[in-house]
């Protein structure tokens, strides 16, 4: 139900556009970013719509960049109201050699309080800080419902053109500081996609996570393709970075035990005391 991390962009409204269309900025009033939300909420069925699912299984693959070309890799999400996610990807068999601990699955999770990673190939993780409210922010089951509530603030700047559509702008600052881009579609409400700034391991960029292919499931919208690009700062093309499709979303259906941490992420968690805990 919703998906993550964005960025900072200039804060000027469009007027370029408006006049090539010969209109003024004063004849076409920008819709608040609150009814830009709410129209979206609507878009995907409407707050009841939404309200009526309390979990959801989302099954597909991710191609990302591999050593020999791209890789598509099999995934399973889990989440449920109101903060719990569990990713799971499927790495490659490993070219026969020995497997993976724990079946070649990179894990990220949010358990309600704890913000934590494991990786077969590097062991485990608990993010602390604004990693931990970031985490915590993607596992929100209701983001739709609740996405304003995780900013200090967020206007509607402009309508621009985002990857191929004509969109309302909204620039806000979340609750740790940092500026997130939202790009809703003018015309049917949904959202386009993200923009934010990212330091990379090759410099800081600008990446884009787009949302596309929007289905009906059970009386809600959901985007079936999800894609990150970035561009780097340096200058140089757009890349992708990774394209997500999905290939079966269900609701109501995930049992909460699957949320439980791995052990290796408990007996991390045992050693340490304080922030990922508050």
């Amino acid at each position: 139900m919703k998906h993550t991390r964005r960025f900072l962009i200039a804060t000027l409204a469009s007027f370029g556009f408006f006049a090539a269309l010969g209109i003024s900025a004063t004849d076409t009033p920008l819709p608040t970013a609150k009814e830009v939300v709410d129209r979206y909420d609507e878009a995907l069925g409407g707050r009841e719509a939404i309200m009526k699912h309390s979990s959801s299984t989302m099954r597909g693959t991710t191609r990302v960049p591999g050593p020999n070309g791209t890789v598509d890799l099999p995934f399973v999400f889990y989440a449920s109201a109101p903060y719990l996610r569990l990713e799971k990807v499927t790495l490659p068999s490993n070219g026969g050699r020995v497997p993976y601990a724990n079946g070649g699955q990179v894990l990220n999770g949010f358990d309600g309080e704890m913000a934590w990673a494991y990786d077969p190939r590097s062991g485990p993780e608990i993010a602390t800080g604004t990693d931990r409210e970031s985490a915590k922010r993607d596992a929100d089951f209701y983001y739709p419902l609740d996405e304003l509530s995780w900013f200090k603030s967020m206007v509607t700047v402009g309508i621009e053109m985002f990857e191929g559509q004509r969109c309302y702008h909204l620039h806000g600052i979340n609750n740790w500081n940092k500026p997130n881009d939202h790009f809703y579609d003018v015309q049917t409400g949904l959202l386009a996609g993200y923009e934010f700034d990212s330091d990379l391991p090759n410099g800081p960029a600008t990446v884009h996570e787009v949302f596309t292919n929007y289905q009906k499931v059970d009386g809600v919208l959901v985007p079936m393709k999800q894609t990150v690009k970035f561009k780097p700062k340096s200058g140089g093309n757009w890349t992708v970075s990774e394209a997500l499709t999905y290939t079966s979303v269900t609701f109501n259906d995930v049992d909460p035990a699957v949320y439980k941490p791995p052990q290796a992420v408990l007996n991390l968690a045992s050693k340490k005391s304080g922030p990922h805990l508050e």
